[in-house]
């Protein structure tokens, strides 16, 4: 069994409220387990308006179909509408 984890650090430009930025992560969220299957939480800066740290965790038996779906979920997130993509990190356990 190998984990595969995902943290990204996101800035969302047009967000003038925590409302606002709830919205935006809040549907991130969702259309990330929905169309990815990925387990996904935002982990860090909850207060933050403009900024937002998610950690997104897959498990399967093999390393390449993890790198294979995080490459695909991380070109996702950065086409992802109301935010960009400031660094992420892989880990592999």
């Amino acid at each position: 069994m190998l984990i595969g984890a995902l943290e990204l650090k996101i800035y969302l430009p047009a967000a003038f409220s925590l409302k606002d930025k709830r919205s935006v992560i809040k549907s991130l969220l969702e259309k990330t387990k929905n169309r990815f299957n990925l387990a996904a939480a935002e982990v860090g800066e909850n207060d933050l308006w403009k900024n937002a740290r998610i950690a997104v965790v897959t498990v399967s038996s093999s390393q390449q179909l993890i790198e294979k779906q995080l490459d695909q979920y991380l070109r996702f997130v950065e086409e992802f509408p109301g935010l960009q993509l400031l660094s992420y990190e892989k880990y592999y356990y």
